[in-house]
């Protein structure tokens, strides 16, 4: 089974700026080597609880990422 989102998140930890950390190693994509998040990229994020959101990749050290999350989109919508 494949995850829908890219970074695993911990929604307790999202910081009033909608920025987070996350840990490549610690998310469904750990194993590919071909997932390289930059700053400025689009990912998506979930936590396998809430649906995934899309985020915005604003920094990133190594294995850690900071993601802001976007409230904004309406495509994440339930109609």
């Amino acid at each position: 089974m494949t995850a829908s989102y890219d970074l695993m998140y911990d929604p307790n930890e999202v910081g009033a700026d909608m920025v987070v950390e996350c840990w490549i190693s610690q998310g469904p994509r750990a194993g590919d080597a071909a997932f390289d998040p930059q700053a400025g990229d689009w990912i998506r994020a979930g936590d396998d609880e809430l649906q995934p959101r899309d985020a915005r990749v604003v920094r990133r050290d190594a294995d850690r990422v900071w993601i802001q999350m976007d409230v904004a989109r309406r495509d994440h919508a339930v109609a």
